[in-house]
């Protein structure tokens, strides 16, 4: 016969601490990854909604175009800032069926209830469409239809 008193054993404390080591060091790498991921996830989450909330507070309304002949051909758009902020206006593209035209504006702040009129040379033909694209600082798009 064997005598089994001297093999040596890991008794059920000490495996027992080796497992909960072993878990509190997982759950914690856990923690530590959740967190880094949960704060990237915020940060996305809150750029998101500024940008969304900012473009709502802008209200611009193309309030009068006309075309004019002195002393060449022009058109002359009037922008209305009928919202309760400050609208930078930073481009106005002139399109129709055959060209399209890209004017970025440098001055185009629009307080709130204020208007602004830009006055653009443009060769136009009597009763050919023009879209009208007006652009913002935050990314707002107004876009208008009219004919000469």
């Amino acid at each position: 016969m064997r005598n089994f008193s001297s093999r040596r054993a890991l008794s059920s404390i000490v495996t027992s601490m080796v497992l909960l080591v072993a878990t509190v060091i997982l759950g914690s790498a856990v923690v530590v990854w959740s967190n880094g991921s949960f704060s990237v996830s915020k940060a996305i989450t809150t750029t998101l909604y500024t940008t969304n909330v900012n473009k709502f507070t802008e209200q611009l309304v193309v309030e009068n175009t006309w075309f004019g002949t002195t002393p060449s051909k022009f058109i002359n758009v009037t922008l209305y800032n009928v919202g309760s902020t400050g609208i930078t206006v930073t481009d106005i593209q002139i399109k129709n069926t055959t060209k399209t035209m890209d004017i970025p504006i440098i001055h185009g702040n629009i307080l709130p209830q204020k208007t602004n009129s830009t006055k653009i040379s443009y060769g136009w033909t009597n009763k050919v469409p023009v879209s009208i694209i007006v652009t913002t600082a935050k990314g707002t798009i107004i876009t208008t239809d009219v004919s000469p």
